[in-house]
């Protein structure tokens, strides 16, 4: 690995870093597809969700307090009841059709919820929940995008930011190690062959990412955050229909 693409990963995993201690979401949404063009498709996909799970723990001794522990449990057992199966079905089909379906359906989403809100309609309650962690786990095995499907919950729910970000972290560990588990099991996944100074360098920024992070979140303030939330669920269903298009392509 050349020193030039060592940097390059090192100063995106800071980054995407910042913006999930903002916005309680991100390292995935952004750092997944151009881990993907840097180093390949199973090793950026195994690194993101290493690095996915690994960011929230890094985070929850600031956040611990605020976490909703029961959105935990009914977000977070359906993601990953899904997950294995979904794990198998990627592993059998082809990956554009996938991608192509899974973004078209969040971004269907994603603006049907902010139509909703336009109109001073709150949803919420288990049922909604449940769907939404049906929605995460799906999304982050087949389509690479867990984060809008939360951030259509969050636009639904009117949930406030910082409980919001908070209850995101369990919710993200829980997802990315189950995925990073269910790769290895049904698609032989693998990690990148990296020096020992990169890996340290990487966890270095993710700590040094909380602190910035949490600076950047007080600027923004509650409507700053909600927004920066919506911009990443769009974000995320649009580098995935990318990368679909891309596929099918060729």
């Amino acid at each position: 690995m050349s020193l030039t693409l060592s940097l390059s990963l090192i100063a995106l995993v800071l980054v995407c870093a910042i913006i999930q201690r903002v916005a309680g979401m991100g390292l995935g949404i952004v750092f997944a597809p151009y881990a993907v063009v840097l180093i390949g498709a199973h090793e950026g996909i195994m690194l993101a969700n290493l690095l996915g799970g690994l960011v929230p723990v890094v985070m929850l001794p600031r956040i611990w307090s605020q976490i909703e522990w029961g959105k935990v449990l009914r977000l977070g057992l359906p993601a990953i009841a899904v997950m294995p199966f979904a794990a198998w079905l990627s592993s059998i089909s082809p990956p554009a059709p996938l991608y192509l379906v899974v973004s078209t359906l969040v971004l269907l989403s994603l603006v049907i919820s902010l139509l909703l809100a336009r109109v001073h309609t709150t949803v919420d309650g288990v049922p909604l929940q449940i769907g939404t962690g049906v929605g995460i786990g799906l999304g982050t095995v087949l389509g690479g995008v867990g984060g809008p499907a939360a951030t259509v919950y969050a636009v639904l729910s009117r949930w406030p930011a910082l409980p919001m970000v908070a209850t995101l972290q369990p919710l993200w560990i829980l997802v990315s190690f189950v995925s990073f588990g269910s790769k290895l099991a049904w698609d032989d996944g693998q990690l990148p062959d990296m020096p020992v100074w990169v890996w340290a360098a990487m966890l270095g920024s993710l700590v040094l990412a909380v602190g910035l992070g949490e600076a950047l979140q007080q600027k923004l303030g509650e409507l700053g955050i909600h927004r920066l939330v919506i911009v990443l669920g769009f974000i995320g269903a649009a580098l995935s229909l990318w990368t679909g298009l891309r596929l099918l392509l060729g």
